[in-house]
């Protein structure tokens, strides 16, 4: 059985908002999932929107010391090496992202880069030919910092729907890591990846709920995520 886990940023200090989560409440969700990876035939995969600094600092050495195959960061492209000005929090919540060379760094230990586009805009509210953009531009400047192909793609506030999936594969995305379908029946060539996402306020029962696709936790995902539209 496959998993996917997401995350958004780490850090000690409190932050408005639930998508930052504690480095130690970190480490006791990888102990969980490096126990379901060696004993339970789960084949979990951890990733990270948005590619904030606090993932460098504080998940690094814990996941490279870790059972977990697939580490993937989805940097925003435009604000690589930059603050997160483009959040509507940003005045309460001022974190930086990762730099360049901590990319290479990450990817030279082996973590995969992903998009998430360039500048984090809801795409549902963009025409096809600035979705498209979004999608052309990230994906050619992530490639030239690894020097290698980037496939996977995270639209920002985990949704898609059929004209973003066709413009994704024409961008020449073969993998798309989501948290809501908008009634895709038929994806093609392109592989969904149902992620579900990690708050402040989840814990260790929270994360084997998670991992056993429990259906309560997912209408929680599904009720918090239903807020985002606040903020796009």
């Amino acid at each position: 059985m496959k998993v996917c886990l997401n995350y958004h940023n780490l850090g000690y200090n409190p932050q408005f908002g639930i998508n930052k989560v504690h480095p130690i409440i970190f480490k006791n969700h990888m102990d969980i999932c490096n126990d379901f990876n060696k004993n339970k035939n789960v084949d979990i995969t951890i990733t990270f929107d948005d590619g904030y600094e606090g993932v460098f600092t504080y998940c690094r050495k814990i996941l490279n010391k870790s059972t977990i195959k697939r580490k993937i960061i989805f940097p925003i492209v435009d604000y690589i090496g930059k603050y997160n000005t483009w959040d509507s929090s940003f005045y309460l919540n001022k974190y930086k992202h990762l730099t360049i060379e901590q990319i290479k760094i990450l990817v030279s230990e082996g973590w995969e880069v992903g998009s998430h586009t360039c500048t984090h805009t809801y795409l549902g509210n963009l025409n096809s030919d600035q979705i498209m953009n979004e999608l052309v531009v990230s994906k050619q400047k992530l490639e030239e910092i690894i020097n290698n192909e980037v496939t996977s793609f995270a639209p920002p506030y985990g949704i898609i729907d059929k004209r973003v999936l066709e413009l994704s594969k024409s961008a020449g995305y073969n993998e798309i890591f989501i948290q809501k379908n908008k009634n895709i029946l038929d994806t093609g060539s392109i592989l969904l990846v149902k992620r579900n996402n990690i708050y402040s306020i989840d814990r260790n029962k929270n994360i084997i709920n998670k991992i056993n696709n429990s259906r309560l936790e997912k209408k929680k995902e599904n009720c918090i995520s239903s807020l985002n539209i606040i903020t796009r």
